[in-house]
Parts: structure tokens; sequence; C-alpha cells
């Protein structure tokens, strides 16, 4: 099995390449154990056809690898121990149960500590959701202010931030200036937040996706490209 990195204008992807006896004709698709892109090959491809078939196909390969590595996710459930996502690491779930106990979520960065009165699912679900959305209010806004502080052409302005949970869009920017941002992200590693915060910065700019906005873009966050490539590789794993 041969390992590649492809590039494109848009896209940064990894995937290795095997061949079998009957595939002769076209390339096709699977993930291997760990979610990533295999990519099976006629024998006589060579890793310059295969990479221009690649790209020619990108809008295939990554709705592709969105449904197949959704199909493959196991459902959360909210047990002792589970591994729960939080700014881009896994921590185990403990669950502390007590007729007395204050629902409440501590963190202390080595594990997330559910305090609860009820131990069913649902409940423990709830209880963590609240965290994860009091999490980023707080994330989100000190991190918008950062990054706001680097986009010249916001200046003094004064910018809404609202939160969702969301299962398509990890945010976006109104025409009077407003951005929303997914909740889901603060699951995801600060980089990758830091370029969906960026990005909707530049909209206040350039409210289109043309060269103008990603020549700015790519002043403001130079590594937009790989960043959005792991957004689209890991992002249903945020969803969870």
């Amino acid at each position: 099995m041969r390992q590649l990195i492809f590039k494109s204008p848009t896209c940064r992807l990894k995937y290795t390449i095997i061949t079998r006896p009957r595939v002769t004709r076209r390339l096709h698709m699977e993930l291997d154990e760990h979610g990533g892109l295999v990519v099976v090959a006629p024998r006589h491809w060579s890793k310059a056809h295969i990479s221009a078939t690649l790209a020619q196909n990108m809008s295939r390969v990554e709705r592709f690898l969105v449904t197949a590595r959704e199909r493959r996710l196991r459902p959360l459930l909210y047990s002792n121990g589970e591994l729960h996502l939080y700014l881009g690491e896994h921590y185990p779930l403990v669950i502390n149960l007590g007729s007395r106990l204050k629902s409440s979520v501590v963190f202390n960065g080595h594990e997330i500590q559910v305090n609860t009165r009820r131990h069913d699912p649902e409940s423990i679900r709830l209880v963590l959701q609240g965290w994860y959305l009091n999490q980023a209010r707080k994330v989100f806004s000190a991190r918008l202010q950062e990054i706001a502080a680097r986009a010249e052409w916001v200046g003094d302005r004064s910018i809404p931030l609202k939160l969702r949970r969301m299962k398509r869009t990890w945010g976006n920017c109104s025409s009077s200036g407003a951005i929303k941002l997914n909740t889901h992200l603060i699951k995801a590693p600060l980089p990758v937040l830091d370029s969906v915060i960026a990005h909707e910065l530049c909209h206040l700019e350039e409210m289109n996706h043309s060269r103008a906005f990603y020549a700015l873009l790519g002043r403001l966050n130079p590594d937009w490209r790989e960043d959005r490539a792991r957004l689209r590789s890991e992002g249903n794993r945020y969803l969870l």
C-alpha cells in the first residue's frame, strides 16, 4: 500500500492507494479502520492519474467521506468512562450520582465530571449540553475578540455573536454584521475554531466567496485550507 498526500487549491487530502485484481477500470473508495480514505485503483494507473482523477471529483470524494464516516460513528451512550470531545481532545466522562447533588459539570483538565441526581442518558446529555453551551459562550467570545483585533477592516466595530446548535453549518455572517457560530465547535481544536471565526470575519469586508475574499482570508489565516480539510474530515465527530 502507498500513502500519499494530495494537494489541491482548496483542500489537502491524505489517502492510501491499494490495488485489487478485479478493479481494472475506475477508482473505488473505502475507509480504513481509522476512518482514513483508501483509494482502490487499477494497477496500471499512475499516481499522477489517480491524483488528477480525485481532483476532478473532489466534491464526490468529500461527500463520500462525510457519509461513510457518519455511518460508522457510534451514538454516544453517556455512560461512565465514555470519551467525549472538548477543544479537540477526548476526555473520559465521570458521572457522580447523588440525591442531593445539584446538576453541574466540572472539568479539571483530565476528565469531565457530571454531577447529577438522575442517571439516565438523556438527563446526563442535557447537563453536558448545557456545559458545552456555557463553555462556548466564553471561549468563542474570547477567540472572536483576539482574531478581530488582527483584522484591520473590523476596526472598533462591535460584532454581535450568536450561538446555535446546527447540523449543516459551522458559522455564518449576516448582512447586518452579526456572526453566528455552531456551538458544536467547542469540541473542535482551537485552530479549527479560529479558522471558522476568521472566515466569518472576512465576510464583514467581502460578503461573498470571491478571489478578493480568499485573498483576505489568506492574510488573516494562512492555514485556512488545512483547517477546512480537517473540519471536513473530522466535523461529523463534533456533531454527536
